[in-house]
Order: structure tokens, then C-alpha cells, then sequence
């Protein structure tokens, strides 16, 4: 009796340590093979200069979640699979960001999108390597992410590089808007510096000249010293890179201070949140680029744009449109690979296009997505010509295409 007890015991502390040994079947957490229902995580800068936008790419997660559950779920091969959401604010520093990112692949999350801050996203896509997730920024996410040996297999991204942001900004201000002085203000980190890049090689693709740079840190309030030296120099366009309440600053006191008299004003990337942070007369003939815009005759835009206003009360913001983007591409990976094994969706993403509101989008050897219609150069509206509170902008031009990344070859490929 007391050897059959011996053994029972044994084979007990046997299955349990192997159950305590044996890997996930993904990193994630997610044991089951074939759920009813699995963790997807949003991470953003929900405090801080950021707070505005990264809530945008909150409520557009939050719908997307909502939508699929309300359909049922997922396609998945045995049956239909319901998405459970996991939220976190990264704060916009690197520590927190790397931490919770963590913690939400140790709750079991098998992908994590979302993001504002620039900076981070080399961080995380280095902890996706550690433990395999999906990792699919909701935002413009650093260039060396996708250089040559840097990418994990399992990040992407649903929108370019500020590479492909700063060469968008000197096409457009050249071909379309007809200048060629410009003064750039950048912002002290890889953001701010790699526009700079791209801007340089649009100016010596299309003929313009730089005649002004200036950089900021994050964070910054007053840029009257910076407004008054483009008052002062030749320039024909103040660019400037600001993001979210940086930029709302950077515009008002460039108004207040008469320079949209002088020269064209152009914010690098533009939002809704920061439209909507303008006075409607500084708003008036200011330019920038917007990832999406809301108001759209495209069916699949004007659907989202439509069951997003009616659970939030107001209209998708360009970020929101941008994370919406990298939840289509997350669960449609997950569909076409039909696992929530985070390698099998990231091999079905870098072989198979993937269909979304900006239609199909497939990815380039370094992860990068090549999309029809990647951007589009905007201008602000004043009272007299908006038609509501939220017609913010006249869309003008669209660019998208592989040729508006920067070249495999300066990847490193």
C-alpha cells in the first residue's frame, strides 16, 4: 500500500513538472489549441503630449474588438474565436513601455498594436524577439526597426518610416505646393532626425533647398525664438515635425505671430487632435500629411468612419485610422495563417496581401508595407468653409506605392 502510494506520488510530481516545463504552444501564454476566445493587446502614450492621439488609437481599437465580437468572431479552421482586449499606456518612456509590453505577453496576449512615440518601437520590437508576439505598430515607427538583420520576425507596421514621411513632405511641398526654400524644425531624436533625412533626399530629387534647421526636444512649449528666425530667413515653407500637443503649440504661436503671412506653414503629420486643437483661423492654409482622413467615398473608409462615430460620438482621427489598420492586419494574418501561433501569422503575412480600409497591403522583404494609398496632402479649413466641426481638412493629393519607401539597398538588403 505504501509503495503503490510511493508511486502514485511519483507520477504526480512527474506530470506536474513536466506541465511546469512544457512551452506555451505560443509565446503569449495561450494553451489551448484551438480557443474559443484569445487576449490582443493595445499599448499607446495615453499620458503625457501624446494623450489626445494615442486615445484615438484606443476607441478605434476598442471598435475593431467590439465589431469582430459582435459578428461572432474570427474565422478561425474550428469555428469562430472572440477577442478578448488588453489596454496599457506606455507613458512614453522607455522603461514603462518595455515593461508592460511584457506584461501583457505574460498575460497571454498573442499580438500587441497600438504606439504613438517613435523611439519605442526599437525597444519592443527587440522584446518581440526575446518572446515571440505580433507586434504591429499602430503608428510611424522608427527606421532602423526595418533595417537589414534589426526586425524581428513577427513585427510590422501599418504605416512607412519617418524616412518616407520627411521625402513625402519635400515632394509635396515642390511638386505640389510650388516652393523650394524651406525651413525644417526638427525634434531632438530619431523622429525629428530621420524626416530630416528623407527630407534632404527629396530636396535633391526634386530641386528644393533647405535654407533654415532648427531642433527642439520634446516636450516643448515655446518656440517663439525658433518662429522669429523663419520670419527673418528667405523661407518660402516653415516645416515643422511636431506630433500631437507640440504641434497644437508650434502652429498657434507661428499664427499668432504673423509667419502664415510670410510663408506657407506645414506640419509634418497631422491629426485630427491637433486640427481640433486649433483655432479655426490658424487652421485656415495650414498643410500637412494625414495617414487617413475620415472623409471618404471609399466604402470600406466610410463604414469604419461610420460605426466609429457612432460608438464615439465623433469621427476616426488619422491615428485612429492607422491602429484600425494594425488590427485589420493582425487578425487577418491570424485568419490566413489559422493559428494564433504569432510565427505562423507572421509568415503568412510576409508571403500573403492582407485586405484593410486602405485596401490590400502587402509587406516588402524588411517588413515594410507597400500601400496604394499610404498618405495624403492635406489643408486646413477655416469656419467659412468647413461644412461641421469635424471637416477639418481638404484631402488634395494621395501617395502611396513602393516608391515612396526609401530603397532596399539603403536598408541594408
Amino acid at each position: 500500500m505504501n509503495h503503490a502510494v510511493k508511486r502514485f506520488g511519483a507520477a504526480v510530481i512527474c506530470i506536474l513538472l513536466a506541465v511546469m516545463v512544457t512551452p506555451n504552444v505560443f509565446a503569449g501564454g495561450e494553451k489551448e489549441q484551438n480557443p474559443s476566445e484569445v487576449k490582443i493587446g493595445f499599448m499607446s502614450s495615453l499620458t503625457g503630449t501624446f494623450a489626445g492621439v494615442a486615445e484615438a488609437q484606443r476607441r478605434a481599437f476598442i471598435y475593431g474588438v467590439e465589431k469582430v465580437n459582435n459578428e461572432g468572431g474570427l474565422n478561425m479552421p474550428w469555428g469562430k474565436v472572440k477577442l478578448s482586449p488588453v489596454t496599457n499606456d506606455d507613458e512614453a518612456k522607455l522603461d514603462i513601455g518595455n515593461q508592460r509590453f511584457r506584461d501583457m505577453i505574460n498575460q497571454g496576449t498573442f499580438a500587441v498594436s497600438g504606439g504613438v512615440w517613435n523611439p519605442l518601437s526599437t525597444a519592443l520590437n527587440e522584446e518581440s524577439k526575446v518572446s515571440p508576439v505580433v507586434y504591429v505598430t499602430g503608428y510611424v515607427p522608427a527606421i532602423d526597426v526595418f533595417k537589414k538583420g534589426i526586425p524581428s520576425d513577427c513585427t510590422f507596421s501599418a504605416a512607412f518610416t519617418p524616412w518616407t514621411l520627411g521625402y513625402l513632405n519635400g515632394q509635396s511641398i515642390i511638386q505640389e505646393l510650388g516652393k523650394k526654400k524651406i525651413y525644417f524644425l526638427s525634434r531632438n531624436d530619431s523622429w525629428g532626425q530621420t524626416i530630416y533625412e528623407g527630407l534632404e533626399a527629396a530636396v535633391k530629387d526634386f530641386g528644393g533647398e533647405i535654407v533654415g534647421f532648427d531642433g527642439v526636444n520634446l516636450g516643448t512649449s515655446d518656440f517663439s525664438a525658433i518662429i522669429n528666425k523663419v520670419l527673418n530667413s528667405d523661407a518660402e515653407v516653415f516645416l515643422f515635425c511636431q506630433f500631437g500637443g507640440d504641434a497644437i503649440a508650434c502652429a498657434k504661436q507661428a499664427y499668432d505671430m504673423g509667419l502664415s503671412r510670410k510663408c506657407l506653414l506645414y506640419n509634418s503629420y497631422i491629426t485630427n487632435i491637433v486640427a481640433g486643437g486649433l483655432p479655426r483661423e490658424a487652421l485656415d492654409g495650414l498643410y500637412g500629411l494625414a495617414y487617413f482622413y475620415w472623409d471618404s467615398s471609399n466604402p470600406r473608409v466610410k463604414e469604419f468612419s461610420d460605426g466609429y462615430s457612432k460608438r464615439w460620438n465623433e469621427p476616426p482621427d488619422a491615428y485612429g485610422g492607422s491602429e484600425y489598420v494594425a488590427l485589420e492586419i493582425t487578425l487577418r494574418g491570424a485568419e490566413k495563417a489559422g493559428s494564433f501561433d504569432p510565427v505562423k501569422i507572421s509568415e503568412a503575412l510576409k508571403t500573403q496581401s492582407v485586405e484593410t480600409i486602405k485596401g490590400a497591403i502587402r509587406f516588402r522583404e524588411d517588413h515594410q508595407p507597400i500601400i496604394d494609398e499610404a498618405s495624403f496632402l492635406v489643408r486646413g479649413k477655416g469656419a467659412a468653409s468647413a461644412t461641421g466641426q469635424f471637416d477639418y481638412f481638404q484631402v488634395l493629393k494621395s501617395y502611396g506605392g513602393e516608391g515612396i519607401l526609401p530603397s532596399l539597398s539603403y536598408m541594408g538588403y
